[in-house]
């Protein structure tokens, strides 16, 4: 999702939509997908100390 995109532009990507329209939540435990909202979080964050 946040490859090749450009630090100031992370925040515009909705990833939540992104990862419904996959279908991805369908395959993933309650406890994998915790930890992908974690780190998708964590992305977020350390982009927005950088911008």
């Amino acid at each position: 999702l946040y490859s090749g995109v450009p630090v100031k532009e992370v925040a515009a990507v909705d990833a939540k939509a992104e990862l419904g329209r996959l279908g991805l939540n369908d395959h993933l435990s309650s406890q994998r997908s915790n930890g992908l909202r974690s780190m998708i979080e964590r992305i977020r964050e350390t982009a927005m100390a950088q911008a």
